[in-house]
């Protein structure tokens, strides 16, 4: 660069550098896994490792914060995405959003172990029916079907 020309941004840098020690095939290959990127299998922990590690590859896909959290969002699973609509995180940076994503998934997680813990004590193997055949009839005499 010329002596007086203006410094670079991280932006312009970051596509640069790739594009001079990363071979094509290589970016195209992980621009490809970044577009296929999905939250499904993953805590949200795990997924915003992996949007990270592969965003770093594909800067000019998510150039705004306002992109990279839409991407982020987009790659949420259905029931995340409709907790943390876009709307609710307007203003919010990157990591506001994972933070609010992580604890949506914390909850969920919670009332999902609350509601196996209850149907595991619901089934201590009462049944409604009387053992033995006899069915309950009238006042309380006990009445063998025929």
């Amino acid at each position: 660069m010329p002596v007086d020309a203006a410094p670079l941004s991280w932006q312009e840098f970051s596509v640069l550098f790739l594009e001079i020690f990363v071979l094509q095939s290589c970016r195209e290959e992980l621009r490809k896994q970044f577009e296929r990127l999905r939250h499904e299998g993953m805590s949200v922990m795990q997924y915003e490792i992996r949007f990270s590690e592969l965003a770093h590859h594909a800067v000019w896909l998510v150039p705004t914060n306002k992109e990279r959290i839409r991407r982020f969002i987009d790659g949420l699973t259905y029931q995340l995405r409709l907790l943390i609509t876009r709307e609710r995180v307007s203003g919010a940076t990157f990591d506001e959003v994972v933070d609010i994503a992580r604890q949506i998934e914390m909850v969920r997680s919670q009332e999902h172990g609350e509601r196996e813990s209850k149907r595991a004590r619901g089934s201590g193997g009462f049944s409604s029916v009387p053992s033995g055949g006899q069915f309950y009839h009238g006042r309380g005499r006990p009445y063998k079907h025929a």
